[in-house]
């Protein structure tokens, strides 16, 4: 397609040139650019009037502990993944480990798997941040106890397979891996979290703060890292154990971090996480 334009030039006296103005504007136009609406501008308005995608899928993490050869990160898998739960004998606390004699729990009620045993339970809080005013609650683990071998009587005895006394069973919960340990127990082994919050070379920090609901009591007790009575300022620091979530090119990770707080201890490839009754000053 095209046009015929005619130009006239002035016949007055005095005239020696002739002049056309061609209209430039640098204002931008949507003419021609098609292509880039769709892509663009669509996409974009779309994207606005449509709930966003979000990714539920999430991954198992395996308990490790971290360390360095050749200057080069090494992660070896937690073997015993140990939280011990301490209250305390007014004023203090005891120095041996708390029993479910301690805190109500009879003999008949292991020996005949009672609800004010089975029942009884440790809940593992994950949150995003450790200051209470603006943290978000990212996932829980209530963990349920389990006797061992270590709880059963053994032979010659003649009450050999029967629990033994309340009295000498501590509030413990002993975790490890069932694929490499028959006797292991899962559950509280694992964290699971989202996969697209826990990028490559990029941690994900997690703080764990712990409660003890007593199923004999009906008592929900919440727990601190310190076996001491703390002011209320000093308090608020003493509420999380911090977890790191990692992954690398063979998996899922994560640390209990022992710098953070102090209740946290690592001897060989045991770690134990130990919790102690809230007190306040």
């Amino acid at each position: 397609m095209s046009a015929k334009y005619q130009i006239k030039i002035p016949t007055q006296s005095g005239v020696t040139a002739t002049t056309l103005n061609i209209p430039i504007t640098l204002e931008p136009a949507m003419a021609g650019q098609c292509e880039l609406i769709n892509k663009k501008f669509i996409e974009v308005e779309v994207e606005k009037s449509i709930n966003p995608i979000l990714d539920y899928e999430k991954a198992r993490l395996i308990p490790t502990i971290t360390g360095t050869t050749n200057n080069v990160m090494t992660h070896t898998q937690v073997d015993r993944l140990i939280y011990d739960i301490k209250f305390a004998s007014a004023p203090t606390f005891p120095t041996g480990p708390t029993t479910y004699f301690d805190i109500g729990i009879t003999n008949d009620d292991i020996k005949f798997g009672k609800k004010k045993f089975e029942n009884s339970h440790v809940t593992l809080s994950f949150y995003d941040s450790d200051k209470a005013a603006n943290q978000r609650l990212m996932s829980f683990i209530n963990i349920f106890p389990r006797l061992t071998a270590a709880n059963i009587i053994q032979p010659p005895s003649q009450s050999a397979g029967l629990p033994l006394p309340a009295n000498q069973i501590p509030v413990s919960f002993m975790l490890s891996d069932p694929i490499k340990n028959p006797d292991g127990f899962a559950e509280g082994y694992y964290i699971y979290h989202f996969k697209d919050e826990i990028p490559a070379n990029l941690p994900k920090v997690l703080y764990m703060r712990a409660t003890y609901n007593n199923a004999s009591t009906g008592k929900q007790t919440n727990m601190i890292t310190e076996g001491q009575a703390f002011t209320i300022d000093n308090l608020v620091n003493k509420l999380y154990t911090k977890y790191v979530l990692y992954r690398d090119a063979t998996g899922y990770f994560y640390v209990v971090d022992s710098n953070y707080s102090n209740n946290v201890s690592i001897v060989g490839q045991y770690v134990t996480v130990n919790l102690y009754e809230i007190q306040a000053l």
